[in-house]
């Protein structure tokens, strides 16, 4: 008894390490030309689970990714030039992410890319946004989604047709407060593809872009260099360089000497749903082989069926050849079938997933819905109290014009009044001084007469 639960515990401890090993073991895995690159622009942050992500350093409180740079047409589709150092790395390789806490991350893939973004556009903008780890892309499906989320609108970058394309397109991206209109109108319309070997970035048509800015947009030539100085030596309008590294430099082990921080609060990224990175590489080596099984089965039934039909042919049983010939149909007819289920469920996924997206939308768009109401009541509420201030205040000036008038009024009656009584004042001193001067002429001429008559009787 004793030895049965010893072997139970250790069989749940070494499943138990066999787990943190496979959660953990993602750092490791992680290419030693990643972290070397990066280290000098920024900091590398352990989110996790033993997850690393980069997180660029002095760079703009407003910065984004995808901000920098210039979009160019290529084979491989829409390519972002970019103007920063570390851009030849984190626009065509891994994935962004906007956490609350850290900011801007960036989640290290292997699976290079012209751009991985995510487009939207209608007839007037073009936009684009980061396109978020929940992404990742396979060469059989396409872009495959294992968590509905949604990048949010004020992450996007929108721009009208005429600008698309230009040197420095962020002189003329819309503004924020009109951002949320902007992604409303514009669709969802992100398109990947294989191509040559490589992932093509096929978001917006070459001839809508012509047709709607009115430019002729040229189509230039990739060029791959070996060293990663070289993208930004004698550029031109020609072609465009990027530096594509290979996957054994990217997961060379020589990046012990970089010094790995470790978060100190937990991420809203949710770790368990995210399948870039090695993982999904492996996936697909697994399936590779698994390809590789199913075809050296399928050989080695060939080779039985061949040997079968010499035993057939040395019995010359022809109801055996009829029987092993409906075998055969039967056999091919289950495999049809077999293939025909496997993409019925893979389109009822799709399906599925397209569903859940366009709901999330829906409750996203209510959402906005919601705000952009509040935020008109309050708009409204502001615009009637600035409505109600300025008529007070108009009214207020009425009254403080009318009593001005008033009192200019009334300043005007009391200077004619003034004006009058001076005047008449005036005109009275006048009169006392003709009186006066009247009675001194009477006095003088009395005067006058009595010496007349004094004279006169003194002569007599």
């Amino acid at each position: 008894m004793k030895k049965l639960i010893s072997a139970i515990a250790i069989f749940i401890f070494i499943g138990f390490v066999s787990d943190l090993e496979a959660k953990t073991d993602y750092a490791k895995r992680v290419g030693g030309y990643f972290y070397t690159s990066l280290s000098p622009y920024g900091t590398w942050i352990e989110i996790g689970f033993g997850t690393p992500v980069w997180r660029p350093t002095n760079i703009r409180r407003s910065w984004s990714p995808y901000y920098y740079g210039q979009w160019v047409y290529t084979d491989y589709g829409w390519y972002w030039n970019s103007y920063e150092p570390f851009g030849h790395i984190v626009y065509h390789y891994g994935r962004w992410y906007y956490d609350e806490y850290y900011g801007w991350i960036w989640i290290p893939d292997y699976e290079w890319a012209p751009a991985w973004v995510e487009w939207r556009y209608d007839d007037y903008y073009i936009g684009w946004a980061p396109m978020s780890p929940y992404v990742s892309f396979t060469i059989s499906i396409g872009l495959h989604y294992s968590y509905d989320y949604y990048v949010p609108y004020n992450h996007w970058h929108f721009i009208k047709y005429k600008h698309f394309g230009y040197k420095h397109p962020y002189k003329y991206f819309v503004g924020s407060k009109y951002k949320a209109g902007v992604y409303e109108r514009t669709k969802y319309r992100t398109n990947y593809s294989y191509y040559n070997g490589k992932v093509r970035n096929d978001g917006v048509e070459l001839d809508r872009v012509r047709q709607r800015s009115g430019r002729n947009i040229e189509k230039r030539t990739l060029v791959t260099v070996n060293d990663p100085v070289e993208i930004t030596r004698n550029r031109n309008d020609k072609e465009v360089r990027t530096y594509i590294a290979k996957r054994d430099e990217i997961s060379r082990d020589d990046f012990r000497d970089v010094k790995v921080e470790r978060g100190d609060r937990k991420s809203s990224l949710e770790l368990s749903k995210v399948e870039i990175g090695r993982d999904r590489t492996l996936e697909r080596t697994n399936e590779r082989n698994n390809e590789s099984t199913r075809d050296r089965n399928t050989d080695s039934r060939e080779n039985n069926t061949i040997n079968r039909e010499r035993v057939d042919d040395q019995k010359v049983n022809t109801g055996s050849d009829r029987n092993k010939t409906r075998i055969d149909e039967d056999k091919r007819i289950q495999e049809r079938k077999e293939v025909e289920r496997r993409n019925s469920e893979l389109e009822k996924r799709n399906n599925e997933q397209i569903k859940r997206n366009e709901e999330q939308r829906k409750i996203e768009e209510r959402k906005r819905s919601e705000m952009e109401r509040i935020r008109s009541e309050e708009l409204k509420k502001q615009n009637e109290t600035i409505n109600r201030k300025r008529e007070e205040s108009k009214n207020n000036f009425e009254v403080n014009k009318q009593n001005t008038q008033n009192e200019i009024q009334k300043r005007n009656e009391s200077r004619v009044t003034e004006q009058r009584n001076h005047s008449n004042e005036r005109i009275n001193r006048n009169n006392e001084i003709k009186r006066s001067d009247n009675s001194n002429r009477n006095e003088n001429r009395t005067n006058t007469r009595s010496d007349d008559k004094k004279n006169t009787t003194r002569n007599r």
